[in-house]
């Protein structure tokens, strides 16, 4: 997740996948969740399709950080990922 660079999100599957499925999706969510506070860029981090996956627990607060790197979030909370996913080498 460090390596997402600001103005780019990944998503939970993505994740799953690059570390060979060893976590699931859920799975990368509940490490996200354990990781010390600030420590990584849980913000750049949407669910599929590029929705963002926190209002529930902190409301608006992924979507203002995401905008806040220049990310593009549409009325229905979701990132325009044809434009804003991360593309690791």
């Amino acid at each position: 997740m460090r390596k997402i660079p600001r103005g780019r999100v990944a998503t939970y599957g993505q994740l799953s996948a690059l570390i060979g499925h060893r976590l699931t999706p859920i799975g990368i969510g509940w490490a996200i969740r354990a990781a010390e506070e600030g420590s990584i860029p849980w913000h750049r981090v949407v669910a599929a399709k590029g929705r963002i996956a926190t209002d529930r627990e902190y409301p608006g607060l992924q979507r203002e950080m995401l905008e806040s790197e220049g990310v593009r979030i549409d009325d229905r909370g979701h990132v325009d990922l044809g434009r804003h996913a991360w593309k690791p080498r």
